[in-house]
């Protein structure tokens, strides 16, 4: 369904643009506001009522995480506390099935299973764009349950008539007993080129959960260094050249996601993942047929144990070329992309590491036919040809088509239907590097196809937007390891994520509120999935409630609430086991108050407090509570961090 613009930007009911969007099209691009720095939003494709967030949403939020980023979009669960370890869920379906990228450079392969999969610094982001569910062609090869698109900022979107500017922050975190600094300076040297660099330094102690309790392990010293180089040339030509290096590293648990115990001491970590990308795009003048946009990237994420001496690295290349033409009525998308992934693991320094290598190649075409004002239908397809080698020198190999087709009706001026079919293709890639020592694939492992279902509806009444859809995704042949505990991978059985979402929003010329409900579910052949027994692949959920609503008190000063409210998920019954565990829920509520005061231009003071009750809880998307069926075993996630006071002070000059 279509995203909502907040606090109170007119947005009419949204044409479908994605395939599988439940009524669901890109957001048209947010108005400037005249008192924001800068313009960054979160685009949430295929959902009800989701939401387009800007810089002063993230500000006020004061994002330190992935949680943070997506605190308050109901298909997107970020499980897990400390910020090493948090995991990606896409309605239940895992990192594992998502197409995850940063500036067009995919973030593919899994170095530690008890680790995320992608790091991000919020102080650097432009926009994120997710798509739920497998979707158009232009969402890359293997995005069986959705794709993440990450997109930094640019030295334009920060200088806005100026040819110079720095920005500075600090921030304090009570809980952490931590602080956040960052200094961005930007300009431009001339007509055609400009610069932005970002340092970003932040020193967390452990924090404590609801019940005062110090998650040992939940430190962090990290670093951040980004450099964007862009050249605005003539005749609609223009190159970017940007590098970020993120480097995390403390005294964590040996298993970050899970409690301390017996079983899981502390271990010192080190975490380094550098992007580089290289971006050309011409959008000829005077010229539908010609918009080209193409990129060259590199990714190298690792980690290392000094402990045991234990590294783990991948290392991504890959390009995309694609061209956007405009005939008639059609607006065709068509290119190519490719991409190169290689795991290293084993002791530092080792003359023989354990190696997997997997690459993909694929070309995709993906029209929007607008035959009537009333009217969109969109289809496309992607080819993809899948190699891959594992360390015991096993070749797989895989390729065919991932169609899609879509429509979006407006009945009305009010009323929207939309909905679409696609499928996704992913071929055998590697294998988690903290694993290689003793992992095996079953030499007939298959290729995963997922196809995905999704209708929806929209009804505008003046201010409010009533909306609801149905999803319906199913992973044939999915790929994991044998449970519980099995370093085998094989062909699982069919996963399926079906369920429904609703939503109400009120847009006012002062308030805005929007309420989004979720009831969706995660099966692997009928056994509901649990983040313990599958990894990667998924996890379940109670039904969740999020509320977000923001007030504009002033022309200078906003306030806002957030709230996530998740139903029991009880007597859930895991096979392997011959037991059932229980997932209580939970609500949890923030509240923000952003500042500008008039008399010192470019201040800005932000207030937030996170977990405002001190609740004491397990998200659903940590690794659940295990120690009635193992006993001994000491697997239970981390509890989510308590109440948390944020105070930053931000000064552009």
């Amino acid at each position: 369904m279509q995203c909502l613009l907040k606090p109170a930007t007119y947005l009419s009911p949204l044409a479908l643009t994605t395939a599988l969007a439940p009524g669901g099209a890109l957001a048209e691009t947010a108005e400037r506001k005249e008192n924001e720095e800068l313009t960054e939003e979160v685009v949430v494709i295929g959902q009800p009522v989701d939401s387009l967030l800007d810089a002063g949403d993230l500000n006020r939020r004061q994002a330190n995480d992935l949680d943070d980023i997506f605190s308050g979009v109901t298909s997107v669960l970020v499980g897990g506390s400390v910020g090493a370890a948090q995991k990606i869920y896409v309605r239940n379906l895992g990192e594992d099935t998502l197409n995850i990228s940063v500036d067009g450079a995919t973030q593919s392969g899994v170095t530690y299973h008890h680790t995320g999969r992608i790091t991000i610094e919020p102080e650097l982001l432009k926009q994120v764009h997710v798509q739920v569910g497998a979707g158009d062609a232009t969402s890359g090869p293997g995005a069986l349950g959705g794709a993440i698109k990450f997109e930094t900022k640019d030295p334009d979107d920060l200088l806005g008539d100026e040819n110079l500017g720095a920005l500075l922050k600090t921030g304090y975190f009570s809980n952490s007993e931590g602080t956040k600094n960052s200094a961005t300076v930007y300009g431009r040297f001339n007509d055609t080129f400009g610069a932005m660099g970002s340092f970003v330094n932040s020193d967390q102690d452990n924090m404590e959960d609801g019940n005062g309790d110090e998650l040992t392990g939940s430190n962090s010293k990290q670093e951040l260094s980004f450099l964007k180089l862009v050249g605005d040339f003539e005749s609609g030509h223009k190159a970017s050249l940007s590098h970020e290096k993120l480097a995390e590293e403390g005294l964590k648990l040996q298993r970050p996601e899970w409690s301390e115990g017996p079983r899981n001491p502390l271990r010192r970590l080190e975490f380094d993942r550098a992007t580089s990308t290289l971006k050309y795009e011409w959008d000829k003048p005077d010229s539908g047929l010609v918009s080209v946009s193409t990129s060259l990237y590199r990714t190298d994420f690792e980690i290392y144990r000094p402990s045991d001496n234990y590294m783990s690295s991948v290392e991504t290349t890959g390009f995309t070329i694609g061209n956007t033409s405009e005939v008639a009525s059609h607006t065709v998308q068509y290119g190519i992309d490719y991409r190169d992934d290689e795991v290293l693991a084993g002791e530092a320094g080792a003359a023989d590491p354990f190696l997997e290598t997997s690459e993909v190649l694929g070309f995709f075409v993906q029209d929007d036919y607008r035959p009537t004002d009333r009217l969109l239908l969109t289809f496309g397809t992607r080819f993809d040809d899948f190699e891959a080698e594992d360390k015991e020198g096993n070749r797989f190999a895989e390729d065919g088509f991932s169609p899609n087709l879509g429509f979006s009706y407006s009945a009305t001026n009010s009323l929207t239907f939309s909905g679409g079919y696609a499928e996704s293709l992913r071929g055998v890639e590697t294998n988690d590097g903290f694993k290689l020592f003793g992992t095996t694939n079953d030499p007939d492992l298959e290729a995963e196809r997922a196809k995905n279902f999704e209708l929806g509806v929209d009804y505008e009444i003046g201010r409010f937007l009533l909306s609801a859809g149905l999803h319906d995704t199913t992973i044939e042949d999915a790929i994991g390891n044998a449970v519980p505990w099995s370093r085998h991978y094989e062909n699982l059985g069919d996963l399926e994520s079906e369920g429904y979402t609703l939503g109400f929003a009120y847009r006012g010329e002062r308030l805005f509120s929007k309420w989004s409900f979720l009831d969706t579910s995660a099966e692997i052949d009928g056994e509901e999935l649990t983040r313990y027994s599958y990894g990667y692949l998924g996890t379940s959920t109670g039904d969740t409630l999020n509320i977000d609503t923001s007030y504009r008190l002033t022309s200078t000063l906003d306030i806002g609430w957030i709230a996530t409210v998740v139903q029991d998920r009880n007597d859930i019954y895991v096979e392997s086991a011959g037991a059932a565990i229980d997932k209580p829920g939970y609500d949890v509520h923030d509240i923000y108050a952003h500042w500008q005061p008039g008399a010192v231009d470019g201040l800005s003071l932000t207030l937030t407090v996170k977990n405002l009750l001190d609740d004491q809880y397990l998200d659903h998307g940590s690794v659940e509570d295990f120690r009635s069926v193992y006993p001994g075993s000491g697997i239970i996630g981390y509890p989510a961090p308590g109440r948390d006071l944020r105070l930053s002070i931000g000064m552009r000059l």
